[in-house]
């Protein structure tokens, strides 16, 4: 029996592991692998080790566990600096993986890779560990949010992707709900290409995908979102139901929701020119003894192309 257990052992010893590997999506500045230039779409194993110089960095995806790594400056393998930097894995959806597939391998036509060409919904249920959000006064619910905003603008004018990277994280710890709300008039989806779309995968993407370099107005311009198409998946829950539309200059859109109780609306947009009636009334929120079909129209008031995300608490 001794014998027969050792030999399984040797046989065990013998065999060769099946070797980890990370796909690269993105790299910044001189990231070698001994000599060679490591570029996007390369299939690195757990044993390649890295030289990444002070002004480099990389974006590795693990496909296997569906997670994204931001690695900085050092040099060793892939999870020796993991580990060293105590880098956060990120979560990602399968659409997200077929996005950086399509992105990688489209080479200078990467502009044409868009999962959203409609208003719809997706990525439910990705942030799993939400904090539940805390009432206070009238019209402040929904302010974490709002916050966050804030602080995406902020690292976008600075081209702060680790910013841009925390402010991810925080939406997808608020439970944002991606939700088909009903719309009244009429309302033509169009390509959300080359506009900011303040959703945490399209955030961890431009994050990415960010050169300190140049100014971001120059960026987004050539980048792809990464979004999947409308699905009707409504078994998650959340903190907040929200959904982006695209509005011309001048143009509104009229959105039906069915509310009880105490509602708050919020409305965020790059230029903040987008405006909301809430039932005809400028405040963002209102209390319902019952349920009722609230009526809700976003308006832009700018003279700009707009992004707008438009949310409520669920």
């Amino acid at each position: 029996m001794r014998i027969l257990s050792a030999i399984i052992i040797s046989l065990a010893l013998c065999l060769p592991c099946a070797a980890q590997t990370y796909l690269v999506y993105t790299v910044k500045g001189e990231v070698l692998t001994r000599t060679t230039q490591v570029h996007p779409g390369a299939q690195l194993s757990d044993k390649t080790v890295l030289t990444i110089p002070a002004d480099a960095s990389l974006t590795v995806i693990d496909e296997k566990s569906s997670s994204l790594f931001s690695i900085k400056e050092g040099i060793g393998t892939i999870p020796s600096l993991i580990q060293s930097q105590s880098i956060k894995s990120r979560a990602v959806t399968t659409s997200y993986l077929a996005f950086v597939k399509d992105k990688i391998s489209s080479k200078d036509d990467s502009k044409d890779v868009n999962y959203m060409q409609t208003a719809g919904v997706t990525y439910r249920g990705l942030g799993i560990d939400y904090v539940q959000l805390q009432a206070g006064e009238p019209g402040t619910l929904l302010d974490p949010l709002r916050e966050a905003f804030s602080l995406a603008r902020r690292a976008i004018a600075d081209n702060d992707a680790d910013l841009l990277m925390s402010v991810s994280d925080s939406l997808d710890g608020l439970g944002l709900v991606r939700y088909a709300f009903q719309t009244v008039t009429e309302y033509e989806p169009r390509s959300f290409n080359g506009l900011f779309v303040f959703d945490p995968l399209c955030l961890m993407d431009l994050a990415a995908s960010l050169d300190s370099s140049r100014p971001f107005s120059r960026q987004i311009v050539e980048l792809p979102v990464p979004m999947a198409p409308v699905t009707d998946n409504k078994l998650f829950g959340g903190n907040i139901l929200c959904n982006y539309y695209v509005l011309q200059p001048g143009q509104s859109v009229e959105i039906a929701v069915d509310c009880s109780g105490y509602c708050e609306i919020a409305v965020l947009s790059m230029s903040g020119k987008v405006k909301a009636s809430f039932d005809g009334d400028p405040l963002n929120y209102r209390d319902f003894e019952g349920e009722t079909t609230a009526h809700i129209v976003l308006t832009n008031n700018s003279d700009v192309v707009e992004a707008v995300m438009f949310a409520i608490n669920a």
